[in-house]
């Protein structure tokens, strides 16, 4: 009962910040609006965190949860050592050298991030899951309405599809809203994009370097292997910010030229080549069980790669399909996909008349490349249903967006319209 009274005591409480916040911060969502997403988003928050305990044996959701428990007991009694589990002498006192400590110690990093984000939030939860998703989803929920605040601009009229794609769409809801690294995660390239265009588009102020370097500390920490991806999209939005026509020329000759780099480094050094990067991650993968799609090794070959291409789209981007869904979490999974085709398809019919417009956008252009190549890189190494959506779901939110920001919503009115 005191848990029910507290949970509804700090959803009233969070809401009144966010509310401030997103005022001050002059997002353009009225309070009634962003009552009911934070209330959606913290219903699936709570929906993941049962679903996960009931039937997947709680997860690493429920693993933070239990290790942040202790990790409490020693910020209370022992705030130092709380304090020093952040520094890096462990994870490089068991490397071989600088390389490898530091890849042991980002991935330290994530896990003490995590459970000690929850024992802070066990201070006001009295160690309970679902108060701390309502702590979780505050604090991702910011991330959301940076993104609503930096693109609604180029909706214009399309105000409603944006909203309804960026906080209503039921999988990606879920996903983002559970306690896992994917909400921080959003939530650091939103504070990238954000605090860029700030500084594009107004006095370049030193906090806005602060923040666009803690979005990028806070990605390499959760997810270091996106930046190879996000790296090239994020250098071509900011070289075409000030000249937006030659957008999609800079775009494309920047990926080309990583593309080609990428495979000359193979044929320069077989051994060692940007290639081992990805090979050896997908090879973690293999060690581990579960149900999987086909996925074909790696090897350090252009090849190789080719060869594997269409596995890795088709495991992206079209599978699982219906007939093949295993379970309520995958059967979403499927009609998420379907809904992606469907939109495209929208998209190709209905599109805006002047939709190469969004060809001159840094920003949507960023989206579309990013998104890409992070779910067919995401491809290339997770074989894993399960994994392949929860990593995708970040990208995926992104491509939705571009592709929503093309469609004439006019021209499907009337087309219906004249129909009848």
């Amino acid at each position: 009962m005191l848990s029910a009274i507290l949970f509804i005591l700090y959803f009233v409480a969070l809401l009144m910040v966010l509310t401030a916040w997103a005022k001050k911060t002059q997002i353009g969502i009225s309070p009634g609006l962003i009552a009911i997403i934070y209330a959606y988003k913290g219903l699936f928050g709570c929906l993941y965190g049962y679903i996960f305990l009931k039937f997947y044996q709680g997860d690493d959701t429920w693993m933070y949860y239990l290790e942040s428990l202790p990790e409490y007991q020693k910020l209370i009694h022992h705030p130092v050592n709380f304090l020093t589990d952040f520094l890096p002498y462990s994870a490089f006192s068991a490397s071989h050298n600088f390389w490898e400590g530091m890849q042991f110690y980002i991935q330290d990093l994530e896990y003490w991030m995590m459970i000690k984000l929850l024992a802070l939030f066990n201070i006001f939860s009295r160690g309970n899951y679902y108060i701390n998703v309502l702590f979780f989803d505050f604090v991702t929920f910011t991330g959301l309405l940076l993104l609503y605040k930096l693109v609604v601009g180029i909706f214009n009229q399309k105000k409603i599809m944006l909203i309804a794609i960026l906080f209503f769409l039921p999988l990606t809801t879920f996903w983002l809203s559970g306690i896992r690294a994917e909400g921080l995660l959003l939530l650091f390239i939103a504070i990238i994009l954000y605090y860029t265009h700030k500084w594009f588009n107004g006095p370049k102020k030193v906090v806005y370097l602060m923040f666009i370097m803690l979005g990028i500390t806070g990605c390499i920490i959760f997810r270091s292997q996106l930046l190879i991806v996000f790296v090239p999209a994020f250098f071509c939005m900011t070289i075409s910010w000030r000249n937006t026509a030659s957008s999609i020329y800079n775009f494309c000759a920047v990926y080309f030229t990583c593309i080609a780099i990428f495979f000359i480094s193979i044929f320069i050094s077989p051994g060692k080549n940007l290639s081992m990067a990805v090979i050896k991650r997908q090879q973690e993968f293999f060690k581990l069980h579960g149900t999987s799609f086909k996925l074909d090794s790696l090897q350090p070959s252009a090849a190789s790669f080719i060869k594997i291409a269409p596995q890795a789209f088709s495991n992206t981007f079209l599978r699982p399909f219906v007939w093949e869904a295993k379970g309520f979490l995958q059967l979403l999974t499927a009609l998420d996909i379907f809904f992606i085709w469907a939109l495209l398809l929208i998209a190709f019919f209905f599109h805006e008349r002047k939709w190469k417009k969004s060809l001159q956008s840094p920003l949507l252009l960023l989206f579309l490349f990013f998104s890409i190549s992070q779910i067919i890189l995401i491809g290339y190494i997770v074989p894993f249903p399960g994994a392949i959506v929860r990593y995708k779901c970040v990208p995926e939110l992104l491509l939705f967006i571009f592709i929503a920001s093309i469609i004439d919503y006019h021209r499907i009115f009337i087309f219906f319209k004249k129909k009848k």
